[in-house]
């Protein structure tokens, strides 16, 4: 993907988290996978240092 495209896309889950955030019944369907989980993962474990 593009840097565009991958803004895009980054975008677009912003859109979604916002969405999760002000309504416990919204559900975007996004599946949770085992890539999803390591870079949420590496993400979290740079933002606790």
């Amino acid at each position: 993907m593009s840097v565009d495209q991958h803004l895009k896309v980054a975008q677009w889950h912003i859109e979604k988290a916002r969405k999760h955030a002000e309504s416990s019944d919204f559900s975007c369907g996004c599946p949770i996978n085992d890539d999803f989980k390591k870079e949420i993962a590496e993400i979290e474990e740079k933002l606790e240092q």
